[in-house]
C-alpha cells in the first residue's frame, strides 16, 4: 500500500511540478571520429569509454520531453555515430520540439543531409578551428576543412530545392591563440556556406599543460587586443544581419558568468545520469594513465585541478522532476543565481 502511494505522489509531482526548462542537452555518444588536438576523447584517449546512448535510456527522456521546446543532441563525441539519431530527432519532431546537433562535419554525406532536411532538423551546429584548411585540420585532427564546405554548399543546394530554412547553420568556432586572427574572416565563411549564426567560444577545458599557452583567457596582456577585435568582427556580422555571438576572453572580476545556464537547463549523459553541464562527465574507466593517481586533472590559471564528475540522479531510475528539485540539485543551481547576467 505505502510503495504505491509514494509512486501515485511521484506522478503527481511530475504533473504538478514539472520545470520549465530552456533547453536539455541530450549526448547521444562519446565516439568520434576525430582526433581534436584539446578534446577529452584524444587527451584522455586511454581512460575514455565510447558507448552510444541505448534507445532505452532515451525513451526514457520521452515523458519529460513537456519540460523543454529544445533538445540538443550533442554532448562529447560525434552525434551522427549513432545508429539511432535519425529516430530520436524523429521522436523529438514528432512530440513538437525544436531538435539541433553540432558535428565536425566529415558524416555529412548527401543522403545524410537529405534525410537531415526531411526530419526538419532546426540547428545543425559545425565545429570549426580556423578557416584556413592549414590551421583547422591542424587543430582538429581527422577533419578536413575544405571538405566541410562543400557539404555545406550541397545542403544549401537541397533546401533551395525543397524551399526550406530549415535546419539553420551554426558555425561553432573555438579560439585559441594560434587561429585568432583567422577569426576575422568567419564572417565572409559563414555568408558563403549560408550559416546565420557564429559562436567563438574559449578553450575552458585545458586539460594538457602545454595547451595553457593557447588559452586566451588566460592572457590578460592582449584582452584589449581581443575584445576589439571580435566587436569588429561583431559589427561586420550585424551588417550581413548574421548573429555573431563571442565569450568574452579574459573576465575581470571574480563573479563570472556561467553560460551553460545550469539553472534552467541540464544535460542528460549517454548513460542517462542528470548533469549541470557536460564539462562534469568526461565518461571514463577507472583505468588509470601510468604514473597516474587520483582522478584526472585540468589546468585553469596556472592552477592543476582535479577533474571529477558530477551528476544529480539518473533517469534511468528517477524522473527528471525528481531529480530537478532534489535538494543538493537545488543548491548547487542557488550557487549561480548571482552569475546569470549576460555578458559580452
Amino acid at each position: 500500500m505505502i510503495p504505491d502511494i509514494l509512486k501515485w505522489g511521484k506522478r503527481q509531482l511530475d504533473k504538478l511540478g514539472s520545470p520549465e526548462l530552456d533547453w536539455v542537452q541530450v549526448e547521444v555518444t562519446t565516439r568520434c571520429n576525430a582526433a581534436c588536438i584539446y578534446c577529452p576523447h584524444t587527451l584522455l584517449r586511454k581512460r575514455w569509454t565510447d558507448r552510444d546512448m541505448p534507445m532505452g535510456v532515451f525513451r526514457r527522456l520521452i515523458p519529460f520531453l513537456k519540460y523543454t521546446d529544445l533538445v540538443y543532441l550533442q554532448g562529447w563525441g560525434e552525434p551522427l555515430l549513432n545508429e539511432n539519431l535519425f529516430e530520436m530527432i524523429r521522436i523529438c519532431r514528432d512530440r513538437g520540439k525544436r531538435v539541433g546537433l553540432t558535428t565536425n562535419g566529415m558524416l555529412l554525406t548527401d543522403k545524410t543531409l537529405q534525410t537531415l532536411v526531411d526530419l526538419k532538423l532546426d540547428v545543425l551546429g559545425i565545429s570549426l578551428a580556423g578557416t584556413h584548411s592549414k590551421t583547422h585540420n591542424r587543430i582538429r585532427k581527422g577533419t578536413d576543412l575544405d571538405r566541410i564546405i562543400s557539404s555545406l554548399e550541397a545542403l544549401r543546394t537541397i533546401k533551395d530545392a525543397k524551399e526550406t530554412q530549415r535546419p539553420s547553420v551554426h558555425l561553432a568556432y573555438l579560439m585559441l591563440k594560434s587561429n585568432f586572427d583567422e577569426l576575422r574572416k568567419i564572417v565572409s565563411l559563414a555568408k558563403a556556406v549560408g550559416a546565420e549564426q557564429v559562436v567563438a567560444s574559449n578553450l575552458t577545458l585545458i586539460l594538457d599543460p602545454k595547451l595553457s599557452a593557447e588559452a586566451i583567457f588566460d592572457d590578460t596582456g592582449e584582452k584589449d587586443y581581443y575584445r576589439t577585435t571580435l566587436e569588429e568582427i561583431k559589427k561586420d556580422a550585424d551588417r550581413e544581419k548574421m548573429v555573431f555571438e563571442y565569450h568574452g576572453p579574459a573576465l575581470d572580476d571574480t563573479s563570472l558568468v556561467c553560460r551553460e545556464n545550469v539553472r534552467a537547463a541540464c544535460v542528460i549523459s549517454v548513460r542517462g545520469e542528470v548533469l549541470p553541464c557536460v564539462l562534469m562527465d568526461p565518461v571514463l574507466s577507472d583505468k588509470r594513465m601510468p604514473g597516474e593517481k587520483g582522478p584526472c586533472h585540468y589546468i585553469f590559471k596556472g592552477q592543476r585541478l582535479p577533474l571529477n564528475s558530477l551528476f544529480f540522479g539518473s533517469i534511468e531510475t528517477e524522473s527528471l522532476t525528481q531529480i530537478w528539485y532534489r535538494r543538493d540539485y537545488s543548491a548547487f543551481r542557488d550557487l549561480f543565481a548571482p552569475r546569470t547576467t549576460e555578458r559580452p
